[in-house]
């Protein structure tokens, strides 16, 4: 679930295994405050687009939303940038500086 807000029961979501991103934690119940309005459609939080179908990737850095007309270029691209990763990784614990692993292959 990702929230554009607090959660609570965090010892119970954490025991369901269940990925939770939100804002922290928070104590009192939605009660008759919070509602389902909708569900399955567009929305836009903080100038974020989620579509039905997108997907949704969270870690704990953050969350990252890939449109779904974008997928195979997204994980391509994220998958040449991790083999990439790895050259870095290798030629840092060779002994290359930091400075000289990135002029050579651009990311770090």
């Amino acid at each position: 679930a990702v929230l554009h807000g607090y959660s609570r029961d965090t010892n119970e979501i954490l025991k369901l295994n269940f990925p939770t991103f939100s804002y922290g934690g928070y104590a009192q119940d939605q009660g008759p405050r919070g509602k389902v309005v909708d569900y399955n459609v567009k929305i836009e939080l903080d100038g974020v687009k989620v579509s039905p179908g997108d997907i949704i990737y969270g870690d704990r850095d953050g969350v990252l939303v890939v449109p779904k007309e974008v997928e195979a270029e997204a994980f391509n691209g994220a998958i040449e940038k991790a083999r990439g990763e790895q050259l870095v990784k290798k030629a840092l614990e060779e002994g290359m500086s930091t400075v000289d692993a990135f002029n050579k292959f651009g990311i770090m």
